[in-house]
């Protein structure tokens, strides 16, 4: 009886690897000797089972996008029927995230977009879609608002979310997360 294909357990057992390099070293300094240490296989290995590095790049992007669109799609479905702009900012500004390594990763692949135009136009186009669906969740409450304010107001909240994820690595998210809710509260009422 042939054995089981390890291929899928490899897979992940490097692309897990290759998070931690990435978050640890940045994308450039992820090379596949890092990865293999890291994930305890031969560098060998590591290309059959994914690739080069570049193959490898855009499998954490593809990996990335699917598990922000499922954590995004499902926070939008808990969102209320009414008073929808409140629970969302809620939503966006009062959570505890302490996944350091995620964020670092985050960071060095917006680093990296300056320099790769597949990580440009996946973090582009999921970004984008952030602030369409803010504006569309603010269209609820606002139904008649301006679709410039809107797109603006939109815009003003998703930069406010970014901006608390940047401060992180400074450990000082928290020290901001109140003010920064408090002033997308305050964007967001000039569409009354």
């Amino acid at each position: 009886m042939p054995r089981p294909s390890k291929k899928l357990e490899r897979t992940e057992e490097i692309m897990q690897a290759f998070r931690r390099c990435v978050a640890r070293y940045g994308l450039e300094g992820s090379t596949l000797e890092r990865i293999a240490e890291e994930s305890g296989l031969q560098r060998s290995l590591v290309r059959h089972y994914v690739g080069n590095r570049e193959d490898l790049t855009l499998q954490l992007i593809e990996q990335m996008a699917a598990q922000y669109e499922r954590e995004w799609r499902e926070m939008l479905s808990e969102l209320p029927a009414t008073e929808v702009a409140p629970a969302f900012l809620r939503m966006l500004f009062e959570y505890e995230d302490d996944d350091r390594e995620r964020m670092q990763l985050e960071s060095a692949l917006i680093f990296a977009a300056s320099r790769d135009a597949a990580i440009s136009d996946a973090m582009r186009s999921w970004t984008e879609r952030f602030y369409s669906d803010i504006a569309e969740v603010l269209r609820r409450d606002y139904p008649d608002a301006d679709d410039d304010a809107l797109q603006s107001v939109a815009f003003g909240v998703a930069s406010l979310y970014f901006n608390i994820d940047s401060m992180q690595p400074l450990q000082m998210a928290d020290r901001y997360r109140a003010s920064a809710l408090d002033a997308a509260r305050r964007l967001v009422a000039t569409l009354e």
